[in-house]
């Protein structure tokens, strides 16, 4: 009972679900993920406000990147497919790699913060955690993909 009462409060704190239809897939994949890993981080009611805020800055550095790769990538269909100059696809380039670069910068610098939040056991584990349930997601949406009609 404590941890679904704190759930909900990081869940009422960081805002998840506002935007988002509370039928949509991603939601709901992201209200399982800060359910188990405040179970397996073990974590207080005050550690995970403080925490799970970071967790989403860090899911919003992603999305932000993403809707500027695709940007990027759309140009570059453009610029190949319409022989463009080379020094134009020169700067396209060069902007992709500063958008990855600025989104390695800021993903360190979240991690360093989330780090000095966590011993190092809730490190460990909070990595661990992160590549098991991104392999459970993938696994599932190859089955759904699978059971479904072409």
């Amino acid at each position: 009972m404590r941890i679904m009462l704190l759930v909900l409060s990081i869940i009422m704190t960081v805002g998840l679900g506002q935007e988002n239809d509370p039928r949509d897939p991603r939601a709901i994949i992201e209200k399982v993920r800060i359910y188990r890993l405040t179970k397996e981080l073990d974590l207080t009611t005050e550690e995970a406000v403080k925490l799970f805020p970071k967790l989403s800055e860090l899911q919003k550095i992603e999305r932000e990147f993403r809707n500027q790769q695709l940007e990027i990538i759309e140009d570059l269909k453009k610029q190949v497919g319409g022989n463009a100059p080379d020094v134009d696809i020169i700067k396209s380039l060069t902007k992709y790699e500063g958008i990855f670069r600025e989104r390695l910068e800021r993903q360190l610098s979240k991690m360093g913060e989330i780090r000095k939040m966590l011993t190092p056991s809730q490190q460990a584990r909070y990595i661990i955690f992160q590549d098991e349930f991104e392999r459970e997601i993938r696994e599932m949406i190859k089955e759904v993909k699978k059971l479904r009609p072409r």
